[in-house]
């Protein structure tokens, strides 16, 4: 018989994982509320693993009476990258991880920048006209462009044209193409976090829902894996294949059906 999983870490991500941005129905259902923070009671670490700054999520989730950190979330993965933990009205940062993550960051950008306006050139040249075009520096490039299939395109060709770029590696959230830090990533950061917790990595659950959280979805990590219904159906088959488990309900209705059916099963000890 297999051996019953042991969970003590969750991961989500924001945007129409935990959040929903449906008309009407935003935010995160009740229910769901409640089974994070019984989680945190049970002393399983829950948090979110997002492409947003930290304080875009705790301006929104405080107004749905989720008080930041009290009990949820125990800690955040901001910017697909930097690690901090949550508690008592303070964030300590993962610090030995976050600086050097900042300094390959640094680095990363400034390749990019010598690099962006020939790119933007060929996206053009090839038919991909940016909606928008940003180069952060704490993410690295985003590109906005007008649909999924031609961010899809976007990202293919950046993925040719960054491919000397060691710290480079490249992602697709719906509509955004990005060339981001590849020694973070959701997957990896997620993945150091919990071996900072002393867990291992199938002691980590991570729910997700689009492209950029495929690589703490497709097992390259260790990590359990679930999805949303509304999640991508490259999203779908690789959680599938790793074993992992697909909501038959969307975004946050979606997150309190797996972490429920997960309690019910003993999954949580």
């Amino acid at each position: 018989m297999t051996e019953r999983p042991d969970i003590r870490m969750v991961g989500m991500d924001f945007d129409w994982t935990l959040y929903s941005h449906r008309d009407g129905q935003s935010g995160v259902p009740e229910h769901t509320q409640n089974i994070l923070c019984w989680l945190r009671e049970h002393e399983v670490e829950v948090g979110i693993v997002s492409g947003r700054p930290w304080w875009d999520m705790r301006d929104l989730l405080i107004p749905q009476g989720l008080a930041w950190g009290d009990p949820f979330p125990s800690y955040i993965v901001a910017r697909e990258t930097f690690i901090y933990w949550i508690g008592d009205d303070a964030m300590e940062p993962d610090e030995e991880w976050n600086r050097a993550r900042y300094d390959e960051m640094a680095e990363l950008t400034r390749q990019l920048a010598e690099r962006q306006h020939a790119w933007r050139l060929r996206l053009e040249s090839a038919g991909l006209t940016p909606v928008r075009w940003y180069l952060w520096g704490d993410y690295g490039l985003e590109i906005h462009l007008p649909d999924a299939e031609r961010a899809e395109q976007a990202r293919l060709l950046l993925a040719e044209w960054s491919a000397d770029l060691p710290l480079a590696t490249t992602s697709r959230n719906r509509t955004l193409a990005h060339i981001i830090l590849g020694t973070a990533t959701k997957g990896g950061s997620m993945a150091h976090a919990a071996a900072s917790r002393g867990f291992r990595p199938d002691q980590a659950l991570a729910i997700g829902d689009s492209a950029n959280d495929i690589t703490m979805l497709d097992g390259r990590h260790g990590l359990r894996s679930a999805t949303v219904s509304n999640g991508d159906e490259e999203i779908k088959a690789a959680v599938r294949a790793t074993g992992g488990v697909v909501a038959e309900s969307e975004a946050g209705e979606g997150v309190w059906e797996l972490l429920t059916n997960a309690r019910t099963r003993g999954w949580f000890k």
